[in-house]
């Protein structure tokens, strides 16, 4: 052979050799390089899709986080809703004042007791004491009825008069009671701000009793009656404990001390002081100089 052919073979067997090397290099690395290129595709799809999907998700999220925000004053305000219209309820006070501003009375009474305002000279509920007629009743408070429960209590009641026709001498005085005996004496006593001449009278019999006390004082030139009634009541056949008269008299005592009498002018007392300057005889009023002059006569 000669060195020609030797040669041109050597040469066929090494680019045999480097065909194969490069072969086996794409073979080899080529897939990798390709997969990898996929993979770093894909990633940054996947970062682009994901970006999209945070913003797309904070743009969705946004409204509902401002509805939120906006539904939260609602809640508040629709749970505020009911204590806005609530109102602090307020309890009536136990105690009721009653004023007279013709006659200057007023005094304070329990709301449970029933209150009547008198109407002039109409009947008052209760007899009253006084020497001489012309009485006006102001009002009356009664006490009610099943107070005493299971007792022969029958009624209670607090009456206020005036008469404005009398002295203060008097109005220190009483009417008798007609089944008295031994009539009792008035005695002065002091219930709250007030000074009356206080007196005691029982009327009645077993099956109904009425037990009065009457307590007078004098303002305005008139006299002012405060008449305690408390009766009690019971058939021969009924078995009823007694009430405690001390008890119910002590109730009414509490709304008599406080009775206020103020200082006014009454329309019957003026009407008095004028029919008594229209009446006075011409000849009267020359008696009185006489016998104010008599002594004088005699030095």
């Amino acid at each position: 052979m000669t060195n020609l052919d030797i040669n041109r073979k050597q040469g066929n067997g090494n680019e045999k050799l480097k065909q194969i090397e490069g072969d086996g290099w794409t073979s080899i690395y080529l897939p990798a390089i390709c997969a990898g290129i996929i993979m770093t595709v894909v990633l940054f799809v996947a970062i682009a899709c994901s970006k999209k999907s945070d913003s797309s998700a904070n743009r969705i999220s946004a409204p509902a986080e401002s509805a939120a925000s906006s539904a939260a004053p609602t809640t508040t305000a629709t749970a505020a809703a009911p204590q806005a219209p609530k109102k602090i309820k307020k309890h009536r006070p136990v105690n009721a004042t009653y004023v007279n501003g013709t006659y200057g009375v007023s005094f304070s009474y329990p709301r449970k007791y029933s209150l009547a305002a008198g109407n002039g000279k109409a009947l008052a509920p209760v007899q009253t004491s006084f020497l001489k007629p012309g009485a006006v009743q102001i009002a009356a408070v009664d006490v009610p009825d099943d107070s005493y429960p299971e007792t022969d209590f029958s009624s209670a009641l607090l009456n206020v008069s005036v008469n404005p026709v009398m002295s203060a001498e008097e109005c220190s005085q009483f009417v008798p009671a007609t089944n008295d005996k031994e009539a009792a004496k008035p005695s002065t006593v002091k219930l709250g701000p007030n000074e009356f001449t206080a007196l005691e009278q029982m009327n009645g019999e077993m099956t109904h009793q009425s037990d009065l006390k009457y307590y007078h004082l004098f303002k305005n030139g008139a006299c002012y009656e405060f008449a305690l009634d408390v009766e009690t009541s019971r058939k021969a056949d009924e078995d009823l404990a007694q009430v405690d008269r001390m008890k119910v008299f002590q109730k009414l005592q509490k709304v008599l001390a406080t009775a206020r009498v103020k200082d006014v002018e009454l329309p019957g007392v003026e009407k008095a002081s004028e029919t008594a300057k229209t009446e006075t005889p011409v000849e009267d009023s020359k008696t009185e100089k006489a016998q104010v002059v008599s002594p004088v006569e005699q030095k």
